[in-house]
Protein backbone atom coordinates (compact mmCIF):
# COMPACT_ATOMS: atom_id res chain seq x y z
CA UNK A 1 0.00 0.00 0.00
CA UNK A 2 1.28 3.06 -1.10
CA UNK A 3 -0.47 6.58 -0.35
CA UNK A 4 0.47 9.68 -2.56
CA UNK A 5 -0.88 13.29 -1.80
CA UNK A 6 -0.22 15.79 -4.86
CA UNK A 7 -0.04 19.41 -4.08
CA UNK A 8 0.30 19.09 -0.25
CA UNK A 9 2.75 21.88 0.02
CA UNK A 10 1.36 24.26 -2.77
CA UNK A 11 3.38 27.13 -3.30
CA UNK A 12 0.59 30.09 -3.31
CA UNK A 13 1.02 32.77 -0.52
CA UNK A 14 -2.06 32.31 0.93
CA UNK A 15 -1.65 28.49 1.11
CA UNK A 16 1.44 28.62 2.27
CA UNK A 17 -0.30 30.97 5.11
CA UNK A 18 -2.36 28.86 5.72
CA UNK A 19 -0.35 25.97 6.03
CA UNK A 20 1.01 27.48 9.78
CA UNK A 21 -2.31 26.66 11.13
CA UNK A 22 -2.77 23.03 9.78
CA UNK A 23 -3.87 20.50 12.97
CA UNK A 24 -3.28 17.01 10.99
CA UNK A 25 -3.28 14.48 14.19
CA UNK A 26 -3.45 11.30 11.44
CA UNK A 27 -0.85 12.22 9.45
CA UNK A 28 1.45 13.40 12.58
CA UNK A 29 0.48 9.24 14.03
CA UNK A 30 1.73 8.39 10.68
CA UNK A 31 4.65 10.15 10.46
CA UNK A 32 5.75 8.59 14.31
CA UNK A 33 5.52 5.34 12.61
CA UNK A 34 7.41 5.66 9.27
CA UNK A 35 10.91 6.67 8.49
CA UNK A 36 12.06 8.94 5.46
CA UNK A 37 12.85 6.76 2.73
CA UNK A 38 13.80 8.69 -0.21
CA UNK A 39 13.33 12.18 -2.41
CA UNK A 40 12.63 12.60 -5.69
CA UNK A 41 13.60 16.29 -7.25
CA UNK A 42 11.27 17.98 -10.24
CA UNK A 43 10.31 21.57 -11.60
CA UNK A 44 6.79 22.76 -11.83
CA UNK A 45 7.57 22.84 -15.70
CA UNK A 46 7.87 19.31 -16.07
CA UNK A 47 5.42 17.85 -18.26
CA UNK A 48 5.02 14.80 -15.93
CA UNK A 49 4.36 15.85 -12.15
CA UNK A 50 5.81 13.77 -9.46
CA UNK A 51 3.33 12.12 -8.52
CA UNK A 52 2.97 10.32 -12.11
CA UNK A 53 6.76 9.49 -11.85
CA UNK A 54 6.19 7.68 -8.47
CA UNK A 55 3.58 5.68 -9.77
CA UNK A 56 6.05 4.39 -12.63
CA UNK A 57 9.35 3.76 -10.67
CA UNK A 58 10.48 7.35 -12.69
CA UNK A 59 11.36 4.89 -15.40
CA UNK A 60 10.46 7.13 -18.35
CA UNK A 61 11.26 10.92 -20.01
CA UNK A 62 9.60 13.52 -19.49
CA UNK A 63 6.28 13.39 -21.00
CA UNK A 64 6.29 10.22 -21.95
CA UNK A 65 4.78 8.10 -19.48
CA UNK A 66 2.79 5.92 -21.66
CA UNK A 67 -0.58 5.61 -19.63
CA UNK A 68 -2.24 5.09 -23.19
CA UNK A 69 -0.54 2.62 -24.03
CA UNK A 70 -0.76 1.03 -20.33
CA UNK A 71 -4.89 1.36 -21.32
CA UNK A 72 -4.23 -0.65 -24.13
CA UNK A 73 -2.93 -3.31 -23.01
CA UNK A 74 -6.12 -3.90 -20.62
CA UNK A 75 -8.47 -3.85 -23.87
CA UNK A 76 -9.42 -6.41 -26.29
CA UNK A 77 -10.12 -6.07 -30.19
CA UNK A 78 -7.57 -2.94 -30.04
CA UNK A 79 -3.79 -3.57 -31.65
CA UNK A 80 -1.50 -4.44 -28.98
CA UNK A 81 1.19 -2.72 -31.05
CA UNK A 82 1.94 0.46 -32.02
CA UNK A 83 2.09 4.47 -30.15
CA UNK A 84 -0.88 5.57 -28.26
CA UNK A 85 -2.38 8.28 -26.35
CA UNK A 86 -4.84 9.98 -24.25
CA UNK A 87 -7.42 12.08 -25.72
CA UNK A 88 -9.61 13.67 -23.33
CA UNK A 89 -13.06 15.80 -24.90
CA UNK A 90 -12.71 19.11 -23.00
CA UNK A 91 -14.32 22.50 -23.11
CA UNK A 92 -11.55 25.74 -23.83
CA UNK A 93 -12.62 29.07 -22.76
CA UNK A 94 -11.10 32.04 -24.49
CA UNK A 95 -10.12 35.07 -22.88
CA UNK A 96 -8.56 37.88 -23.53
CA UNK A 97 -4.84 37.16 -23.07
CA UNK A 98 -5.43 33.20 -22.38
CA UNK A 99 -6.84 30.17 -22.98
CA UNK A 100 -8.11 27.81 -19.94
CA UNK A 101 -9.34 24.79 -19.88
CA UNK A 102 -12.05 23.94 -17.75
CA UNK A 103 -11.87 20.44 -15.53
CA UNK A 104 -13.22 17.75 -18.14
CA UNK A 105 -14.63 16.02 -15.28
CA UNK A 106 -17.03 18.98 -14.82
CA UNK A 107 -18.77 17.90 -18.34
CA UNK A 108 -19.98 14.75 -17.26
CA UNK A 109 -20.20 13.75 -20.65
CA UNK A 110 -22.65 10.91 -21.02
CA UNK A 111 -21.77 7.40 -22.96
CA UNK A 112 -24.35 8.32 -26.13
CA UNK A 113 -22.84 12.14 -26.34
CA UNK A 114 -19.10 10.67 -25.96
CA UNK A 115 -19.99 8.25 -28.92
CA UNK A 116 -21.42 10.97 -31.15
CA UNK A 117 -18.50 13.21 -30.36
CA UNK A 118 -15.70 10.41 -30.97
CA UNK A 119 -17.60 9.27 -34.32
CA UNK A 120 -17.25 13.14 -35.66
CA UNK A 121 -14.03 13.58 -34.64
CA UNK A 122 -12.58 10.03 -36.23
CA UNK A 123 -12.43 10.73 -39.70
CA UNK A 124 -10.10 13.75 -39.07
CA UNK A 125 -7.88 11.79 -36.89
CA UNK A 126 -7.81 9.19 -39.69
CA UNK A 127 -6.44 11.36 -41.87
CA UNK A 128 -3.24 11.93 -40.43
CA UNK A 129 -2.90 8.51 -39.53
CA UNK A 130 -4.31 8.25 -35.92
CA UNK A 131 -7.46 5.95 -35.26
CA UNK A 132 -9.59 6.75 -32.39
CA UNK A 133 -10.67 4.26 -30.19
CA UNK A 134 -13.45 4.88 -27.66
CA UNK A 135 -12.43 3.80 -24.02
CA UNK A 136 -14.78 5.28 -21.79
CA UNK A 137 -16.81 8.65 -21.75
CA UNK A 138 -14.15 11.21 -20.65
CA UNK A 139 -11.73 9.94 -22.33
CA UNK A 140 -10.48 7.85 -25.40
CA UNK A 141 -7.59 5.71 -26.90
CA UNK A 142 -5.76 7.04 -30.29
CA UNK A 143 -3.26 5.27 -32.09
CA UNK A 144 -0.48 6.12 -34.57
CA UNK A 145 3.06 6.87 -35.77
CA UNK A 146 2.53 10.30 -35.45
CA UNK A 147 2.51 10.27 -32.18
CA UNK A 148 6.06 8.26 -31.78
CA UNK A 149 8.49 10.07 -28.78
CA UNK A 150 6.18 13.33 -28.89
CA UNK A 151 5.91 14.19 -25.61
CA UNK A 152 2.58 15.71 -23.82
CA UNK A 153 1.70 17.84 -20.62
CA UNK A 154 -0.13 15.67 -18.04
CA UNK A 155 -3.92 16.46 -18.10
CA UNK A 156 -3.28 17.45 -14.63
CA UNK A 157 -0.88 20.17 -15.70
CA UNK A 158 -4.02 21.66 -17.08
CA UNK A 159 -7.19 21.13 -16.04
CA UNK A 160 -8.57 24.64 -14.77
CA UNK A 161 -5.47 25.83 -15.57
CA UNK A 162 -4.03 28.04 -18.84
CA UNK A 163 -3.31 25.91 -21.66
CA UNK A 164 -1.06 28.40 -23.64
CA UNK A 165 2.42 27.00 -21.64
CA UNK A 166 1.66 23.29 -22.27
CA UNK A 167 0.62 22.60 -25.66
CA UNK A 168 3.00 21.01 -27.84
CA UNK A 169 5.54 22.72 -29.47
CA UNK A 170 7.85 20.53 -31.70
CA UNK A 171 7.31 19.83 -34.97
CA UNK A 172 5.68 16.54 -34.31
CA UNK A 173 3.00 17.63 -32.52
CA UNK A 174 2.31 20.38 -35.59
CA UNK A 175 -0.32 17.53 -36.35
CA UNK A 176 -2.39 17.95 -33.00
CA UNK A 177 -2.52 21.42 -32.98
CA UNK A 178 -4.01 21.74 -36.45
CA UNK A 179 -6.61 19.10 -35.50
CA UNK A 180 -7.25 20.84 -31.78
CA UNK A 181 -8.16 23.89 -34.58
CA UNK A 182 -10.25 22.03 -36.48
CA UNK A 183 -11.56 20.35 -33.99
CA UNK A 184 -13.29 23.34 -32.57
CA UNK A 185 -14.78 24.49 -35.43
CA UNK A 186 -16.41 21.01 -36.33
CA UNK A 187 -17.90 21.23 -32.99
CA UNK A 188 -19.05 24.57 -32.97
CA UNK A 189 -22.55 23.09 -34.77
CA UNK A 190 -22.76 19.60 -33.41
CA UNK A 191 -25.89 18.36 -32.26
CA UNK A 192 -24.38 17.00 -28.87
CA UNK A 193 -23.29 20.54 -28.39
CA UNK A 194 -26.51 21.97 -29.26
CA UNK A 195 -28.29 20.14 -26.78
CA UNK A 196 -25.52 21.02 -24.18
CA UNK A 197 -26.19 24.45 -24.63
CA UNK A 198 -29.71 24.31 -24.44
CA UNK A 199 -29.84 22.49 -20.90
CA UNK A 200 -27.29 25.75 -20.09
CA UNK A 201 -24.04 23.23 -19.13
CA UNK A 202 -20.59 23.62 -20.97
CA UNK A 203 -20.26 22.37 -24.78
CA UNK A 204 -16.88 20.12 -26.07
CA UNK A 205 -15.07 22.45 -28.30
CA UNK A 206 -11.77 20.84 -27.97
CA UNK A 207 -9.56 18.14 -26.57
CA UNK A 208 -6.37 17.27 -24.80
CA UNK A 209 -3.72 14.81 -25.98
CA UNK A 210 -1.68 12.94 -22.99
CA UNK A 211 -0.31 9.60 -22.25
CA UNK A 212 1.78 9.30 -25.02
CA UNK A 213 4.93 7.32 -25.07
CA UNK A 214 5.89 3.87 -25.54
CA UNK A 215 5.94 0.78 -22.94
CA UNK A 216 9.73 -0.85 -22.09
CA UNK A 217 10.90 -3.85 -22.90
CA UNK A 218 11.02 -4.65 -19.56
CA UNK A 219 7.90 -2.50 -18.68
CA UNK A 220 8.33 -2.20 -14.29
CA UNK A 221 5.83 -3.89 -12.38
CA UNK A 222 3.22 -1.10 -11.56
CA UNK A 223 3.49 -0.23 -7.34
CA UNK A 224 0.13 -0.56 -5.52
CA UNK A 225 -0.28 3.00 -5.74
CA UNK A 226 -3.23 5.01 -4.71
CA UNK A 227 -3.15 9.10 -6.06
CA UNK A 228 -5.57 11.27 -3.76
CA UNK A 229 -5.56 14.41 -5.52
CA UNK A 230 -8.26 16.14 -3.56
CA UNK A 231 -6.11 19.15 -2.75
CA UNK A 232 -5.19 20.16 -6.24
CA UNK A 233 -7.64 22.42 -7.45
CA UNK A 234 -7.41 24.37 -4.40
CA UNK A 235 -3.58 24.60 -4.14
CA UNK A 236 -3.63 25.72 -8.48
CA UNK A 237 -5.88 28.88 -7.55
CA UNK A 238 -4.48 29.70 -3.98
CA UNK A 239 -7.91 28.98 -2.28
CA UNK A 240 -6.50 29.24 0.96
CA UNK A 241 -10.03 27.94 2.50
CA UNK A 242 -10.88 25.52 0.41
CA UNK A 243 -7.61 23.85 0.83
CA UNK A 244 -7.00 23.65 4.57
CA UNK A 245 -10.74 21.90 4.24
CA UNK A 246 -9.49 19.49 2.06
CA UNK A 247 -6.74 18.95 3.88
CA UNK A 248 -8.50 18.07 7.43
CA UNK A 249 -11.07 16.00 5.12
CA UNK A 250 -7.83 13.85 3.60
CA UNK A 251 -6.28 13.35 7.55
CA UNK A 252 -9.59 12.34 8.86
CA UNK A 253 -10.41 9.75 5.79
CA UNK A 254 -7.33 8.09 3.66
CA UNK A 255 -4.99 9.15 6.22
CA UNK A 256 -7.08 7.60 9.44
CA UNK A 257 -7.24 4.27 6.96
CA UNK A 258 -3.53 4.52 6.39
CA UNK A 259 -2.49 4.86 9.89
CA UNK A 260 -5.09 1.88 10.96
CA UNK A 261 -3.30 -0.28 8.21
CA UNK A 262 -0.41 0.80 9.43
CA UNK A 263 -0.38 -0.24 12.82
CA UNK A 264 -2.41 -3.60 11.76
CA UNK A 265 0.90 -4.71 9.12
CA UNK A 266 4.56 -4.88 9.35
CA UNK A 267 5.17 -4.39 5.92
CA UNK A 268 7.77 -2.33 3.97
CA UNK A 269 5.71 -1.96 0.82
CA UNK A 270 3.38 0.16 3.25
CA UNK A 271 4.51 3.75 2.16
CA UNK A 272 3.99 7.31 2.58
CA UNK A 273 4.62 10.12 -0.80
CA UNK A 274 4.04 13.55 -0.03
CA UNK A 275 4.59 15.80 -3.10
CA UNK A 276 5.14 19.79 -4.02
CA UNK A 277 5.75 20.73 -7.38
CA UNK A 278 9.29 20.85 -6.45
CA UNK A 279 9.95 17.67 -4.60
CA UNK A 280 8.22 14.55 -3.53
CA UNK A 281 9.09 12.86 -0.45
CA UNK A 282 8.36 9.41 0.51
CA UNK A 283 7.97 7.95 3.90
CA UNK A 284 8.46 4.25 4.68
CA UNK A 285 7.47 1.54 6.98
CA UNK A 286 10.73 -0.25 8.07
CA UNK A 287 11.26 -3.21 11.03
CA UNK A 288 11.77 -2.06 14.54
CA UNK A 289 13.45 -3.68 17.84
CA UNK A 290 11.55 -3.33 20.46
CA UNK A 291 14.25 -0.13 21.66
CA UNK A 292 13.66 1.61 18.57
CA UNK A 293 9.65 1.13 18.76
CA UNK A 294 9.64 3.31 21.91
CA UNK A 295 12.05 5.78 21.11
CA UNK A 296 9.44 6.30 17.77
CA UNK A 297 6.51 6.42 19.69
CA UNK A 298 8.11 9.34 21.47
CA UNK A 299 8.57 11.04 18.43
CA UNK A 300 6.36 13.82 17.97
CA UNK A 301 7.31 15.01 14.03
CA UNK A 302 5.58 18.38 13.40
CA UNK A 303 3.56 17.82 10.22
CA UNK A 304 3.98 21.47 9.32
CA UNK A 305 7.35 21.64 9.57
CA UNK A 306 8.12 18.80 6.98
CA UNK A 307 4.78 19.97 4.96
CA UNK A 308 7.40 23.38 4.52
CA UNK A 309 10.55 21.70 3.92
CA UNK A 310 8.90 19.88 0.63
Amino acid sequence: MHLVIPHAAPSGPQCQAALERLELPHLRQVLRVLKLDGELPGRASDLSPISERIQTHDAYADGLIPWAALAAKQLSGVPQDGTWGLVTPCHWAVHADHVAMHDPRSLRLETAESKALQKAMAPYFLEDGLVLHYWQADTWLVRGDVLRDLPTASLDRVRGQSVDAWLPRTAAARVVRRLQNEMQMLLYTHAVNDARAARGVPVVNSFWLSGTGNLLENEPRRADVTVVDVLQSAALNDDAFAWTQAWLALDRGPIAEFAKVLHQRSDSQIALTLCSERTARTWRQHPQSVLRKIQTALRSPNPVTLLKAL
